[in-house]
């Protein structure tokens, strides 16, 4: 019987992976140990080693692939003796529930973590059948201690389902995803909670930010390169996100002495030319100064100059440095294009104008 290799779960909270790499080609003979893919969490790059022996008759995911879910089959393997032709052609992915079970199913024993442990194989189709039948969710006695895994809990919070009034399918009565999305689609569980006042206003989603064109817009064409986003910056920038909206901030400062810049300032704005009125062409600011080393920064560390974007991060080759001026009735932002490569002195002008 063909082997299928599923996706496995790398982490107990684990739902879906990107396909980083595949280490091994169709045809190639593997064996238990052997490192066969790159799997790409939302935290790491992890390998993923071989369960089972045999000869790769078909990779059915292709590397890079992205948003692969877990336990879904990625490859075929074909047994020893097994014609892979036909191996190839035979894709059955496996019931939820019976990873670890039968001939085909071997090799992807690290999915157990995200439903709490090994489930007999009618716990998944049992609980996702309809409304009206006897393994439904039903309400657990007052006080109850309710057993469940950090997956299935952190769905039922999501969905406002009480974990403590779903009957669970897992080993000892635990709660497991199935049972908790059997819970949604039945509407039961839910948790009761009192109406607000009709004066109380329900609280409002953020509103969702530029779209990618709407983004690139803005930049013109051939001044930045678009860096495609890995799973760890995708949860980087959707943490940072809700920590900014949501976690109070506060900032600290340091002093710097700046004798030293006071003094060359002084004598940079003693040359300055004079225009046809007999008065400066320019006269240099600390805030030019700024503007000028926080420019240079921006190319000594280019992975600072970037601009986030759902497909990408854009790394732009110039540094453009936006300054907040306070003006009657609020704040403008002019932003000075390339100021890496321009003097001060036309730091300052730019600034001026």
């Amino acid at each position: 019987m063909p082997i299928n290799i599923t996706m496995p779960a790398l982490s107990p909270t684990m739902e879906e992976g990107n396909l980083a790499k595949w280490l091994v080609k169709e045809g190639d003979r593997v064996k238990s140990g052997d490192v066969i893919a790159e799997i790409e969490t939302d935290k790491a790059t992890m390998e993923v080693e071989a369960v089972d022996e045999g000869i790769v008759a078909k990779l059915v995911v292709p590397a890079g692939a992205q948003g692969v879910k877990v336990n879904s089959v990625i490859a075929i393997l074909a047994a020893d003796g097994e014609d892979v032709g036909a191996a190839s052609s035979s894709i059955s992915p496996p019931a939820a529930g019976s990873e670890g079970r039968g001939e085909t199913s071997g090799s992807t024993p690290q999915a157990k973590p995200t439903e709490g442990g090994a489930q007999p194989t009618t716990a998944a189709p049992v609980a996702t059948q309809a409304p009206a039948t006897p393994s439904l969710p039903v309400a657990k006695p007052e006080g109850e201690r309710t057993f469940a895994s950090p997956l299935a809990r952190r769905i039922a919070k999501d969905a406002g389902v009480d974990v403590a009034k779903v009957t669970g399918s897992g080993p000892k009565g635990r709660v497991v995803k199935a049972d908790v999305e059997a819970a949604i689609s039945g509407g039961t569980g839910k948790v009761t909670a009192a109406a607000p006042a009709p004066t109380a206003a329900a609280p409002v989603a953020a509103p969702k930010g530029m779209s990618d064109d709407q983004v690139l817009k803005l930049f013109a064409e051939g001044s930045y390169e678009l860096v495609a986003h890995d799973g760890m910056r995708k949860t980087i920038a959707k943490r940072l996100q809700e920590s900014k909206q949501t976690i109070p901030h506060f900032y600290v400062s340091s002093s710097c002495d700046l004798t030293q810049l006071l003094e060359i300032r002084e004598r940079i704005n003693a040359r300055a030319p004079n225009d046809a009125d007999g008065n400066s062409q320019w006269k240099l600011s600390i805030n030019d100064f700024i503007i000028k080393a926080l420019a240079l920064a921006l190319q000594q560390v280019p992975t600072a100059n970037v601009t986030y974007t759902d497909a990408g991060l854009l790394q732009h080759r110039t540094s453009d440095v936006g300054v907040a001026v306070s003006v009657e009735g609020g704040l403008f932002t002019p932003v000075l294009r390339s100021a890496e490569s321009k003097s001060l002195s036309q730091i300052s002008i730019e600034m001026k104008d």
